[in-house]
């Protein structure tokens, strides 16, 4: 093996090996980057989702408690204007409403259920006691009312507040029905506004609202058991559809003195989100790879010429005189070792050509 061979040999083994070491060094450090840049973006994505479906329902929470302290000191019909104020257009509260302390309806905005028998329904029972904040549920009364021709199920989130009179005795109890689907809705334009699927979770550990087409039932991840325990969660995790997804759990939805809904805020993203990113660097820096090796090779090339060929041209000068041959050696100052080798050899042809003389 010649000098030269031996030193692009060596170059190439240096790239060879440096170039396994990196590879090996950035897949597996490339992957716990992306694990915890994916787990720090679900966890603080649904965190501020979860604060911002919080402040959806505060300033119906206010003219609740406006509605509770007025209704006091009137009666019959101012009652009823104010109910339909409170409601208004009836995009997101689908029915306002006030039943004595017996259940039954005295006043109610479109005069709906006016004169039934409420006593039974958890938002009565419960505003009877102090303010109630009902999880979501289907339309059990207005459900023919509000849309008889059918379709869909209505569904509602339930607040309620006891009305009490002069003598701060209770005397009744409004309740407002907020349409879930707007809610729903919200909740989905928030997911896709952070780049994320959320699941709004009752205390039970069902799916109650979610910004995607589909939900897990319960059992199904270990997400809903920890929503049912109430406990933060985090983690990558492989869903019903055999996907793996990294999400996490915000154990408490509330917002002010908002009475607890007993909800959580799941929220996932897709494993893979940046996987198009990775690949984008990994093509960058194979690009900038290759460029590199044609940088290093020629380099080596000139490194050869300049530092190595020198040798060889003294090794084959110093074969031609042994062979008896009358060569003077080529002069050479590429380096110190090569022109000390030049001028032993050029001092020893200079005795063998003086000894012939003699």
């Amino acid at each position: 093996m010649s000098f030269a061979t031996a030193t692009y040999g060596f170059v190439g083994a240096s790239v060879l090996v440096l170039g396994l070491a990196a590879s090996a060094v950035f897949w597996s450090r490339s992957e716990t980057v992306i694990d915890e840049a994916l787990d720090l973006a679900v966890r603080l994505r649904t965190e501020a989702a979860g604060e911002s479906f919080a402040r959806l329902l505060p300033e119906d929470w206010v003219d609740l408690g406006f509605l509770a302290r007025a209704a006091g000191g009137l009666e019959g019909e101012d009652i009823g204007n104010l109910l339909e104020g409170v409601r208004g257009d009836g995009s997101r509260m689908s029915w306002v409403g006030y039943a004595d302390v017996d259940g039954v309806v005295l006043e109610a905005s479109d005069d709906l259920l006016v004169g039934a028998d409420v006593s039974e329904r958890p938002w009565f029972r419960n505003g009877l006691r102090s303010g109630f904040a009902g999880d979501v549920h289907d339309a059990v009364l207005l459900a023919r009312m509000l849309r008889p021709e059918g379709g869909d199920p209505l569904r509602f989130i339930d607040l309620a507040l006891p009305v009490r009179n002069a003598e701060n005795e209770v005397q009744g109890v409004v309740g407002m029905h907020i349409d879930a689907s707007w809610a729903e809705q919200t909740l989905a334009e928030t997911g896709r506004m952070l780049g994320i699927d959320l699941y709004l979770i009752n205390a039970a550990g069902d799916v109650v609202m979610t910004s995607g087409n589909t939900a897990p039932a319960a059992g199904e991840l270990d997400l809903l058991t920890a929503a049912r325990a109430g406990t933060a969660s985090s983690g990558r995790e492989t869903w019903p559809d055999g996907r793996e997804y990294f999400s996490t759990l915000v154990p408490t939805v509330s917002y002010g003195d908002l009475p607890s809904f007993g909800w959580r805020l799941a929220g996932r993203i897709d494993a893979t989100t940046f996987r198009p990113g990775l690949n984008t660097l990994v093509g960058s820096a194979g690009v900038a790879l290759a460029v590199a090796l044609v940088a290093l090779a020629l380099l080596s090339v000139l490194f050869v010429r300049i530092f190595v060929r020198p040798f060889s041209a003294l090794s084959d000068a110093a074969r031609r005189m042994a062979d008896g041959e009358d060569v003077y050696p080529p002069e050479t100052g590429a380096t110190r070792e090569a022109a000390t080798l030049s001028v032993a050899l050029s001092r020893l042809q200079a005795r063998r050509s003086g000894s012939s003389g003699t």
